[in-house]
């Protein structure tokens, strides 16, 4: 992704990794593409954020962006930027989807799935 835009990408990594079942690690990856293509192609994000927190009983995915952002509460998982992909994602590996966002004031995609999902 990089190599196709002008986006400042930073990734960090927090705590100890651990390995996830195969198929969250799967979903976890497609759901971080999602959001970074949507930062990029929709949001015209300037910069990104991504992170992937190891905890004790938990794994966080989050990617902020400083792009447009848009109306969470205008915008139904139908209509599009990938939105149901990603909560189907998340719904499939018993995780949690949170999407913050407000015109003008970027985007945060958090997915938050158990140590243990087992599916």
């Amino acid at each position: 992704m990089r190599s196709s835009t002008d986006t400042q990408l930073t990734c960090e990594i927090i705590g100890t990794a651990y390995d996830l079942p195969p198929h969250v690690e799967n979903h976890l990856l497609r759901i971080g593409q999602e959001a970074l293509t949507n930062a990029v192609k929709y949001a015209y994000a300037s910069e990104i954020h991504t992170e992937l927190v190891y905890e004790e009983t938990q794994c966080i995915l989050r990617v902020k962006d400083d792009g447009r952002g848009f109306d969470v509460g205008q915008v139904s998982l139908e209509q599009g930027f990938g939105l149901l992909g990603m909560s189907e994602r998340a719904e499939q590996i018993r995780g949690e989807l949170l999407i913050q966002s407000q015109p003008g004031q970027g985007t945060e995609v958090v997915v938050i799935v158990n140590r243990e999902s087992r599916l």
